[in-house]
Parts: C-alpha cells; structure tokens; sequence
C-alpha cells in the first residue's frame, strides 16, 4: 500500500503518516484527490433569490445539486460551457466557491446586525458569505497580508454587493488594535494546504514536517489573538484545507487545555479524529468535523465551532 502512495508522487514521510492515519483508507483518499473536484457556485442572494437564478441557468442548460450544508450552494453536474462567462457571473449573481469552503460560514451563523472578524479574507469567499448571511448588516472587519490578494477581495466583494466589510491589508494577529469586541470571528487558518492536491500537486513531494510546525505555530498565535477579542458567549470557527492532525486536532486540543471555552457540535462531515497517531484526545474532539475527498467529493478540510464562556 505504501508502495502505492509512493507511485502517487508522496514522499516517505507523508505516504506513512497516512497510512498510520487511515491505514487502507489511505490509498482511497489519495487517488480521490488525483481526481478534480466537480465546479461549485453559491447563489449570491445580496443580488438575487435563489429559485430565480437557478431557473435562470436551467434555461442555459446548466444541471446542478444542492451542497448539503449550504442552501445557496450547487455543484454542477452539467456546465454546457463555462459559467464564468455568463452574465449572471459576470454581474455578481453567483461565486465559484468549493463546497467545503462553504461550509465555514455557514457553521459560524452570523446574524444581521453582528460585529464579525474574518482573521484571512482573500480571494473574499468566505467574506462575502458572511456578508450575505448577514444581509449587509453589521460589520465584517477582514484581514490579509498579500496584497495581490487582497485586490482581488476587493474585487470580488465589489462585483457581489457586499457593503458591510472593511478590509485591512494587515495580519490579523494585530487585531487587538482595533480596541474592537467581536460576537464572531472566522479563522480559516494559513496551513500546508495538503488536502487540496487535486489542485496542488506539488504539495505531496516538497512539504516537510518542519512546514507542518510551521504552520501550527502561526494558526496558534492567530487563535490566541482572536479569543482575545472574541465577547463571553461570542463563536470563533476555526478552519484549514490541510490532512494533518498538527493543524486540526493537535491546535484544538491546545485551545481546549489553555483557554476556557467549549466545542459545539456540528452537523455535516465525519467527527474528528480522537487518537490520532495513537495520542489519546479529548473526547470532544469528535465535535469537531473533517471533510474527505472519497466520501465527499470535497477538498480535504477540517472546521471546528469554538464557544468562549
């Protein structure tokens, strides 16, 4: 079997701690990510209702279904031709988004009116989601560090309506500044990325366990600034498209030990792991939620639902 992951194209290291993960499963998970993943979009109902927009495609002859977790979200199963050159995408009335992607704002449920935090905004996703969930109400303070990037957010939130959100061209982790309190934040957290080789090949050969401390250092000192500023009773959702129990799990884990707050259960994807690499885990782990890409035909994600007390 390891033989196999090999063939794949993973390094040694990676092709045995999935194997320690999952054991068979491994090989499954692998060659679901060698295949790409069908194109999904959420209707953009800052714009326009639902039912309207997919009678709108219908007509064109796109065919499409639901996203489970998502009630504005569709993957397609048919595109005639691309649908980023209708003009129902070009005027902003739906966004390409992963269906896994959609998952996190969903999962944080903000509420019109609400003061929000999304700690890394660009491309604008999950931004504009929130922002959509929220009816424009309220207040989105988003953050990233790429420039580039963040032209694109700007873009994007431009040509989907959104007017509720300021965006800072800043790391989050100085978001204590702001001398602002939140009732929600979104944490989709800078990691390895190593479950979405489907679009990332590379990432099977040239990641390195020392990219994996890496990345867990950063997206705990992210966590710590944003409980910081997160009210009694306020929700942070915690998120990352990576395989590795360092950047799920383990950071979670750290959370819970450190800082008094408590998961909340979530609904779509299969519980977390609870002895990963046979280290014994709070049992409210399982609350948290992992998406893979042989059983849902998404990227590989993990999201975890934080509640300060």
């Amino acid at each position: 079997m390891l033989e196999k992951l090999f063939s794949l194209g993973y390094s040694k290291t990676f092709a045995e701690r999935y194997y320690q993960l999952w054991g068979e499963r491994a090989l499954k998970i692998a060659e679901a990510m060698e295949r790409p993943l069908p194109r999904c979009f959420r209707v953009n109902t800052l714009r326009i209702e639902v039912p309207k927009l997919t009678k709108l495609l219908n007509k064109k002859g796109f065919q499409f279904k639901r996203v489970p977790w998502a009630r504005e979200g569709f993957c397609l199963t048919r595109e005639p031709f691309s649908i980023t050159s209708t003009p129902e995408y070009l005027s902003g009335l739906l966004y390409i988004q992963e269906a896994s992607s959609m998952y996190p704002p969903v999962a944080l449920e903000p509420k019109p009116g609400e003061t929000v935090a999304d700690m890394a905004s660009a491309p604008g996703g999950k931004t504009s989601y929130l922002a959509q969930l929220m009816e424009n109400e309220g207040i989105i303070y988003a953050f990233d560090v790429g420039e580039e990037r963040l032209k694109e957010t700007r873009l994007n939130l431009s040509r989907l309506g959104v007017t509720n959100t300021v965006l800072f061209h800043k790391s989050s982790l100085y978001i204590d500044e702001l001398g602002v309190e939140f009732d929600k934040i979104l944490l989709d957290a800078p990691c390895t990325g190593s479950g979405t080789i489907h679009k990332n090949p590379e990432r099977k050969a040239n990641r390195t366990i020392d990219d994996v401390k890496f990345c867990q250092g950063l997206q705990m000192k992210l966590l710590e600034k944003g409980l910081s500023v997160l009210r009694k009773g306020g929700i942070l959702v915690y998120s990352t498209c990576s395989l590795e129990p360092e950047e799920n799990e383990f950071v979670i884990q750290w959370v819970l030990d450190n800082f008094n707050v408590e998961l909340l259960p979530l609904r779509y994807g299969e519980p977390a792991l609870t002895k990963p690499f046979g280290i014994e885990l709070s049992e409210e782990m399982a609350k948290a939620r992992r998406f893979y890409p042989d059983r849902h035909g998404t990227s590989g994600f993990f999201v975890a639902k934080i509640k300060k007390l």
